[in-house]
């Protein structure tokens, strides 16, 4: 799969998923679904040869959502940067903060870890 197509996949998965998960709770099942899609997308993009480098470009991109989940697959490489941006949306949407505390709470404890390296 080329990285643009991978990128690509990261970018709806996470708009996906934010809008499912922090927008319109509709269907928990549906919800569900579209965090492991947009994990798997991450994950793959984590471990491409460039991907790094792609998930630090994301940082920037225009969507929350996009920004919020590069930034929690960055937290085993660069966890200040990465906490700065998870805290920077998480002031953007009440239920992102809400969030983005118990995530980063989960992280400091270690329980995290290994499910984000």
């Amino acid at each position: 799969m080329e990285l643009e197509e991978i990128i690509e996949k990261c970018f709806e998965s996470a708009i996906d998923y934010g809008v499912s998960a922090y927008e319109v709770v509709v269907n928990s099942r549906k919800t569900n679904k579209l965090y492991d899609r947009k994990y798997k997308n991450f994950k793959i993009l984590k471990n491409h040869p460039k991907g790094i480098e792609s998930l630090y470009r994301l940082l920037e991109h225009s969507h929350m959502y996009v920004r919020y989940t590069a930034a929690i697959h960055l937290l085993s490489v660069n966890e200040k940067k990465a906490k700065e941006v998870i805290l920077e949306v998480a002031t953007l949407s009440k239920d992102l903060e809400f969030d983005s505390y118990y995530l980063l709470q989960e992280w400091d404890n270690g329980n995290l870890k290994d499910y984000y390296n």
